[in-house]
Parts: structure tokens; C-alpha cells; sequence
């Protein structure tokens, strides 16, 4: 609410200079000082009107500028949008707009008033992090020899996406096949569920490969560091090391697993994608070769009855040449189908592929790596806020000076005007102009 509080201040103030409603409340003010109060405006007291802008302006005095700044461009693009749709919509102004102007005008409206909205309304709230905790995390993905590990980066994130919804098309494409003999709702909706469903889960395996291959062999680099680590290996060294990670984590273990355990979900995607680009490739394979053999069957069909008007002689010899033609076509275009297919299945396999190496790169070891990384990232962005927000602060005083001090040296000649118009006593007159301008800054000295 501190954006509309402010707005009102300021817009106040100023229709209050421009409708002359100033220079009735200096005379408000001389009045109500009373006798013997000379001495106190002298030492540099402030009326009762700028004693009353002093107390409104220093609500604001820590608060952060920079998010006034984004609210009041969220507040602007509003306002234009919506003006530019309401000129459309009354006075039909068509050589300027059409439909879809209004429609992006529209939504781009409600994406800066959810924006704005989120400013004034919206905090985040975040767990502090503690200097302690900041310090325990390091010490953690130091003895895990983690701490250049990092979760996989939003490009990467995003180029993941783009592969999985290239890997959804082509399975759905497939999928559709199975369901021909159906109605065109069934074979596209059961065919894009189950596509999309088998793209998710190849991707969660190869992902979970490659991250648990990665947790086997940093299991083996962790137990050659914490060697290192002890003195001379020695074993009371080794044993201190573990119980300081056990206080972290009680369940952290560095117990070699299982083959199956280890290997098998690896295998396990590799086993599945192998079988289902095969079989993709075979299935699409025979319903485009079916395709293709039906299409060039038609056409000898059609270059038959087109000869029919001629000899039998020139007719059997063009009938052979036509088949001949169009059989080498069919095989050329055979030839080329299987090409292509072959490769998107090799595109196919490279995708799953830079999934499994993603999951193996950008994986932690347990639960406990991941939320010391996470910790130390909100404790380095939590110094970055508070020096953001500092500077945002200093700069919201600077502000709030510099209006408020506008403001007294537009009123301080109102108030020696107040003085002489209504006759009021002398010496107060003399006890403002030794007080001079009232200044914030006297104010602020004084909290």
C-alpha cells in the first residue's frame, strides 16, 4: 500500500499548491502560535503544517524506492493499454487498431496488473539464512567435495524441454498408427496421452541413470577425499570426519550398493529406449512402406488405362516401361523413407542420450548436497537483497528530502506573508526569518 500512499501524498500536496489551499493553512498556523513561543520557532522549530508534511514524508523514510519505481512503470503501461482500448472501444477508432490489438492490449494488461499487484501486495517469504547455517553447508559440500557442484541451468533446462516435446511428437506420430481403425477423436487423444506419458517416463529414467551412476562413483571419490583429509590415514582423523557429516545428515552412508542396485537403472534405460526406437522404427517403417507400394500401384493403374486407345504392341511396351519407372521410383523412395527414419532414431538416441549425461552432471549426491547448495545460494542472495535494498533506501531519502524541502521553501514565504497580511506580531515575524526555511533534515536530527 505504500505506493498508493505515496501517490496520494504527493498528488495532495500538490493540488493543495495549486488550488491555494497553502496559503490558508499559513494563516491557520500563525494564528494558532501562541504568545511567548517566538524563542521556539527560532531555535528551529516547524509550524504545525510542516511539522504534519515532516511526519507523513518520514513514513517513507525507510522504504525502499526501487520497488515505487517498478510499480509506478507497471501502473503507466496500464493506464496506456487500457486508455487505448477504451478509444477503440468508444470512439471506434479503426484506421488505428484492429481486433488484435485490443486483444493484446488486453492480456498484456492483466500481465502488468498481476505484476503490480505482486509489488504492492506480494512478499516473498523466504527463510533467513543465518551465518551458521551458511557455514555448515559449506563445511558439508567441502568434506562431500560437492562444492563446484550446481543443478542443472535453465538453458539447459529449457533445451531438455525442447527434447522431450521432440521425442512426445515423434512417439505420438507413431502412437496414432496403432489407433486407425478408430474415430479421429480416439486416435488423437488416446495417441498424444500415451505419447506424452512415454516421453515423461524416458525421460525421468535417463535423467535417474545418470544420476545414480554419478552417485556411485562420487561415493568412491568421497571415501578417497575423507582419506586424504585424515592425517596419515589415520582412523580416529577418518572417524571425526564422519561424525561431523552424521550431525548434518545421520543417514549419510558410504556403503557400496549392489550391482542391480547401482547399474540397473541404467541399464534398465538403455534397455527401453533401444527397444522402443526399434520399434518405432519397424512400425512406422511398414505403415510407410505400405503407403508408398499402394501409391505407386495406383499410378500404374491410372498410366494403364491412359494407353488404352493405343496398339496392343506400343501398349505392352509402354506398360513395361511405366512399371519399371515406377517401381524404381517406389524403391528410391523406400530407400530414402528408411533414411530418414534411421535418422530420427539416431536423434532419437542422442536426445536420450544428453539426458542421461545431464542427469549425471547435474546431479548431488543426496537430499542433504542440494539443500547446502540451495542454502548457500539464498545466504549470498540475501546479502545481495540487503545491499540492493540499502541502496534502494538511501536513494528513497534523497527522495523524500528533496520533496519535503521543496515543500517548506514554497510555504516558508506563505508563512511571512501570513504574518504581515494578518497583522500578527512582530517578533514572531523576526523569529522565522532567524528560523529561515524549515529543513527534513532538522526534522530527521530530531528523531
Amino acid at each position: 500500500m505504500n505506493w498508493f500512499k505515496w501517490n496520494v501524498l504527493n498528488i495532495g500536496l500538490y493540488l493543495q499548491r495549486v488550488f491555494g489551499l497553502l496559503r490558508k493553512k499559513a494563516t491557520t498556523d500563525v494564528h494558532e502560535i501562541g504568545q511567548g513561543k517566538e524563542e521556539i520557532i527560532r531555535k528551529g522549530s516547524p509550524f504545525g503544517f510542516e511539522m504534519h508534511v515532516a511526519d507523513r514524508y518520514y513514513e517513507f523514510w525507510n522504504q525502499d524506492y526501487s520497488s515505487l519505481v517498478k510499480m509506478n512503470i507497471y501502473f503507466i503501461c496500464i493506464l496506456v493499454l487500457v486508455l487505448s482500448v477504451v478509444l477503440k472501444t468508444v470512439f471506434e477508432i479503426n484506421f488505428l487498431y484492429d481486433n488484435y490489438f485490443v486483444l493484446g492490449a488486453i492480456i498484456l494488461s492483466i500481465v502488468f496488473s498481476g505484476l503490480f499487484l505482486y509489488e504492492m501486495l506480494v512478499r516473498k517469504i523466504e527463510v533467513p539464512v543465518n551465518e551458521d547455517d551458511y557455514k555448515t553447508a559449506k563445511e558439508w559440500l567441502h568434506y562431500m567435495c560437492e562444492k563446484s557442484r550446481r543443478p542443472m541451468p535453465k538453458w539447459l533446462l529449457a533445451i531438455t524441454f525442447v527434447g522431450v516435446l521432440i521425442e512426445a511428437v515423434a512417439i505420438i506420430i507413431v502412437i496414432i498408427s496403432w489407433f486407425a481403425n478408430t474415430t479421429r477423436t480416439v486416435e488423437l487423444y488416446f495417441g498424444m496421452a500415451l505419447g506424452t506419458a512415454v516421453a515423461a517416463t524416458i525421460a525421468m529414467t535417463v535423467h535417474h541413470a545418470g544420476e545414480s551412476l554419478y552417485k556411485e562413483h562420487h561415493r568412491k571419490e568421497m571415501w578417497s577425499a575423507i582419506d586424504h583429509e585424515s592425517k596419515d590415514n589415520n582412523d580416529a582423523d577418518k572417524r571425526l570426519i564422519i561424525k561431523e557429516l552424521k550431525k548434518i545428515n545421520p543417514s549419510i552412508t558410504f556403503k557400496k550398493n549392489g550391482f542391480i542396485r547401482t547399474y540397473g537403472p541404467l541399464i534398465w534405460a538403455v534397455i527401453m529406449i533401444l527397444l522402443l526406437s526399434v520399434f518405432a522404427f519397424f512400425s512406422r517403417a511398414n505403415l510407410n512402406k505400405g503407403i508408398i507400394n499402394n501409391r505407386v500401384n495406383q499410378e500404374q493403374v491410372k498410366d494403364s488405362d491412359f494407353f488404352d486407345a493405343s496398339s496392343s504392341e506400343i501398349i505392352n511396351r509402354q506398360d513395361s516401361i511405366d512399371i519399371t519407372n515406377a517401381n524404381a521410383a517406389g524403391e528410391t523412395e523406400i530407400n530414402s523413407m528408411y533414411a530418414a527414419l534411421l535418422a530420427l532414431m539416431v536423434i532419437f538416441l542422442i536426445i536420450n542420450y544428453m539426458g542421461g549425461v545431464s542427469g549425471y552432471k547435474y546431479s548431488f549426491y543426496n537430499d542433504t548436497s542440494e539443500k547446502s547448495y540451495k542454502t548457500i545460494k539464498n545466504y549470498d542472495r540475501q546479502l545481495a537483497k540487503k545491499n540492493k535494498k540499502s541502496e534502494g533506501i538511501a536513494a528513497m531519502q534523497k527522495i523524500v528530502e528533496r520533496k519535503a524541502n521543496q515543500l517548506f521553501s514554497i510555504y516558508y514565504p506563505l508563512l511571512i506573508n501570513a504574518i504581515s497580511t494578518e497583522d500578527i506580531r512582530d517578533s514572531l515575524k523576526v523569529a522565522l526569518n532567524e528560523r529561515a526555511v524549515f529543513r527534513m533534515k532538522s526534522y530527521i536530527d530530531n528523531q
